[in-house]
């Protein structure tokens, strides 16, 4: 009979851990159905106006029709350190989707090797790829040199005169400039500034002679005849500048784009990064944002989560090469 009522006892235990365990893992399928619960924030590490900024506001603009439960998700600048304070604070922030953000490629593949950021590619957790533009070297439209040629001519004869803005120090419009110059022996000045609307504001308002920016950032005034852009430092031809030279058809080989895409905290589990993937993708294909990235001169850049990370590491390593032959980093 004791022998009887242990095995019941047993029996019982084991029912009631099952029903336990069961209980968990359907509090842990709810809570995944049941997110978002209140609206997301996207931090944008770089001042209103850029790329970053543009692309974030055209996503969310129609985010609430994809993602689950109606909630909307606002963007919130924190620029500074040339993208590292946001990135710093998505990083830091409670692994629960509320708060994401968009990057590119200079905080998240040069400055954890210039800077001793507290991240790194491999310490984040990559949502979507959203898109990638190339960026131009524009100046002024009353700047003498008309062709990439002439300019080229000046800053050779005038070796460390001929200022340019770029979105930061250390960034990938500096670092492209840094390897142009390590290939051609031309020596020019770098001004950074915290973002591409306030490096083109410098060029506009004379306080430097050009401006490396991406295509997206330049096209409004390269079209109403403000600025002209004299070379693509990218990999492809943007619509709207295919008369543009790329510096690979110059022969000088430096090309390099600037991606942008949603990174999570580390730790942010896989049902809510799959939810916010799934939701951005939705509204990477809305036929409102594919017109809106077009007036702004780039396409959509789709890549998954898994494919993401390999063109995080892929630029993360690449970049490490091109700082050190830059003398930037031993």
């Amino acid at each position: 009979m004791k022998l009887v009522m242990k095995k019941l006892a047993a029996v019982g235990f084991a029912a009631m851990l099952a029903a336990g365990c069961s209980n968990s893992s359907a509090s842990t399928d709810e809570k995944a159905a049941s997110f978002p619960e209140r609206d997301i924030e996207i931090i944008v590490p770089y001042a209103p106006g850029g790329t970053t900024d543009t692309a974030s506001r055209a996503l969310t603009s129609v985010i609430s029709e994809y993602l689950p439960n109606d909630y909307n998700v606002n963007v919130v600048n924190k620029e500074g350190g040339a993208g590292v304070i946001g990135t710093t604070e998505v990083f830091n922030a409670k692994p629960d989707g509320y708060k994401i953000g968009m990057t590119t490629v200079g905080p998240m593949t040069i400055k954890p090797h210039t800077d001793n950021t507290a991240y790194s590619p491999e310490t984040v957790e990559p949502i979507i790829q959203v898109v990638a533009t190339p960026n131009v070297l524009v100046v002024k439209k009353d700047a003498p040199w008309q062709t990439y040629e002439e300019w080229l001519e000046y800053v050779k004869a005038n070796p460390g005169k001929f200022t340019y803005s770029t979105t930061g120090a250390g960034l990938t419009q500096h670092i492209t400039m840094e390897a142009f110059s390590a290939q051609t022996g031309v020596k020019l000045k770098h001004v950074p500034y915290e973002g591409g609307a306030p490096a083109l504001a410098a060029l506009l308002g004379g306080h430097v002679q050009g401006a490396v920016i991406q295509t997206v950032e330049a096209m409004p005034q390269i079209e109403s005849g403000e600025i002209r852009a004299l070379v693509n430092t990218g990999s492809f031809k943007s619509s709207g500048l295919e008369d543009v030279p790329l510096l690979t058809e110059k022969d000088v080989d430096v090309a390099s784009d600037v991606w942008t895409g949603l990174i999570a905290p580390p730790d942010t589990p896989e049902d809510v990064i799959k939810v916010l993937h799934d939701s951005f993708k939705k509204a990477l294909e809305d036929q409102k944002v594919i017109d809106t990235f077009a007036k702004l001169g780039v396409e959509p850049s789709y890549a998954s989560p898994d494919e993401f990370a390999e063109i995080m590491k892929k630029d993360y390593d690449l970049n490490e090469e091109i700082l050190k032959a830059a003398g930037i980093i031993e």
